[in-house]
């Protein structure tokens, strides 16, 4: 964050203790609403690659998800079980079908990055169809779509039911074991350019 100036409305700057604080209050008003404050931050560590976290990231950036859904969709079907199978048959971190992971290309299921990246695809595809409908899109991912086109809506079903408010208690605020901070979001893209914000994508 050494870099950075401001956001449109937000500010970054650096207190008396060496802290950097994060907010959209301007010079000489009262700080309405401090979006974030945070130590000095640590030297950079080595990224270790072909980790689950990776794949996530790697994923959410090719299809313009976001990493926490995609964590909080994981943490769900499979509790980040790169070997995981259902008693349907679906597979791997993102319980994909059989069926599911061959029209998707996805040639071994229980690979990490395979499965992710299949997965990921599968979800934008859901999310595009219901016209960004997250809670209608994550219920065709469970139950498929054509039950959600079917029903007009979340299916009547339980195990769907409780897997819609799952997921998005994980990501709304929840405990997901990848989330990011909830109040503000860093995220660099993969040109290295930082945006520090408060909004979902």
């Amino acid at each position: 964050m050494l870099g950075l100036c401001c956001f449109g409305d937000i500010r970054v700057t650096k207190d008396a203790d060496g802290n950097w604080v994060v907010s959209n209050a301007r010079s000489g008003q009262s700080v309405s609403r401090a979006l974030a404050r945070t130590e000095a931050p640590p030297p950079p560590q080595p990224v270790r690659r072909g980790d689950t976290w990776d794949h996530i990231q790697d994923a959410s950036l090719r299809y313009g998800l976001d990493p926490d859904l995609v964590a909080a969709v994981v943490k769900a079907e499979s509790g980040f079980r790169t070997r995981a199978v259902s008693r349907k048959g679906a597979m791997g971190l993102m319980q994909l079908m059989p069926a599911t992971a061959r029209l998707l290309g996805v040639e071994d299921a229980f690979d990490g990055r395979d499965n992710i990246f299949g997965g990921c695809r599968y979800l934008r595809s859901l999310i595009d169809r219901f016209d960004g409908d997250l809670k209608l899109a994550l219920a065709a991912y469970n139950a498929g779509p054509e039950a959600v086109v079917r029903h007009g809506g979340v299916p009547p079903y339980p195990e769907t039911q409780n897997y819609v408010r799952q997921v998005l208690r994980a990501y709304n605020g929840g405990t997901s074991d990848f989330a990011g901070p909830r109040r503000v979001r860093i995220i660099r893209d993969g040109s290295g350019s930082v945006l520090v914000t408060n909004q979902r994508r």
